[in-house]
């Protein structure tokens, strides 16, 4: 299905959004890039414009996703209100002028009204186009071409199409694979398309960990299969969902009745490993919680039939970076994908939660640490 792409370009006609190109007005909208979401907008008065956002589906959780650029004939100052509706504001919002760096809005330019959850931004727009958004973009466009660089630094990995998505597009796995070795892990990443800074910044870094040319990482992979599915959502990301994939579905609530071509995809894949003779020892889910950075674990019940994988790595963190590790238990009757792995293949597996607003600086080397005592837990067995 083609993506469509609109630019809204304001207008003064009646403080109502128009698609003339005709522009009397000098600030222009646009959401003319992979990830952007932005429903509607109104000009309210002189230099001042409300922006309206809604889920593309419901029932959602509290968690709405906003990019947009924006624009001016002029320098100047304006005031950019983020209406949700009946969900409140959550993300901080990001700045950027190319969407590959990106910084915090400054604390004086944003308040949110407690009440009714929407936020009002001042923004300095230019002839420059400013992009504005929950989370830094991270469309499938960057996501492969982060892959493609990694398949030229190290070639040992191989690229292949897993499965389809619901729009039809390819859906990739990465393998690092040794018929020598049978034991294996597994990494899955982005199944809600606003979490970026575990679902990318935390797993990109974890998963580049696993490939440095350490003599521990060197030791682990001759140990190790590694198995990834670095955007398990493409069409969730690339339409600027708040957490559903295009069929309105919440990946990570359909590990039991797997409905959805990318489940189906990863539980078919991992099948015809463990037919082949693959063992699969641990797994990794990776998403952003508003109250992480946390690690959902197996229960206590649960846990004493294992080799006490999780346990040994989390003191292993505590005890050898500056890191603590707030483990919360969960049920393993839950249909989430880490419960898949523990259901399905009697392997120890946990969901790795980043937080919304951690220093990104932070979270890359959390997950750098954590990656690194893995190894060692694994290479200590």
């Amino acid at each position: 299905m083609k993506l469509f792409q609109f630019i809204f370009y304001l207008v003064i006609l009646n403080s109502a959004l128009s698609c003339n190109k005709n522009v009397s007005d000098d600030v222009i909208f646009y959401t003319d890039f992979h990830s952007s979401k932005l429903t509607k907008v109104e000009k309210t008065g002189d230099n001042q414009y409300t922006t309206y956002f809604s889920p593309a589906f419901e029932p959602v959780n509290k968690s709405p996703w906003f990019a947009f650029g924006i624009s001016s004939k002029i320098d100047k100052e304006i005031v950019v209100q983020l209406n949700y509706g009946k969900y409140k504001h959550r993300y901080v919002p990001k700045l950027s002028s190319d969407k590959k760096t990106w910084k915090i809005i400054d604390a004086q330019r944003i308040k949110v009204d407690s009440s009714t959850g929407i936020a009002t931004l001042n923004l300095s727009v230019s002839s420059q186009k400013l992009y504005v958004a929950a989370q830094e973009v991270e469309s499938s466009e960057d996501t492969y071409s982060w892959i493609n660089e990694l398949l030229i630094k190290h070639p040992e990995i191989k690229k292949t199409i897993a499965g389809k998505t619901v729009l039809d597009k390819n859906n990739y796995a990465l393998e690092i694979e040794d018929n020598s070795n049978l034991n294996s892990i597994v990494l899955i990443a982005r199944q809600h398309p606003p979490e970026i800074p575990g679902g990318t910044i935390s797993f990109k870094a974890f998963y580049e960990e696993l490939l440095s040319n350490s003599q521990m990482a060197s030791d682990f992979r001759s140990k190790f299969n590694i198995y990834t599915f670095p955007l398990l959502n493409p069409d969730g990301a690339d339409m600027g969902n708040w957490r559903h994939n295009a069929n309105g579905v919440d990946l990570n609530r359909d590990w039991v009745g797997f409905t959805q071509p990318e489940t189906q995809m990863v539980d078919k894949y991992l099948t015809r490993k463990t037919k082949e003779g693959k063992k699969i020892q641990f797994a990794l889910d990776f998403h952003t919680s508003y109250s992480g950075p946390y690690m959902l674990i197996l229960d206590s019940l649960n846990e004493i039939k294992t080799n006490k994988i999780i346990p040994d790595w989390i003191d292993r963190i505590e005890n050898n970076s500056q890191f603590k590790v707030e483990a919360r238990r969960r049920s393993q009757q839950l249909p989430y994908c880490y419960n898949y792995f523990y259901n399905k293949f009697n392997c120890e597996a946990v969901t790795y939660e980043e937080g919304d607003e951690v220093d990104r600086h932070i979270i890359k080397k959390r997950a750098q640490a954590y990656a690194r005592e893995l190894m060692i837990t694994f290479n200590n067995k």
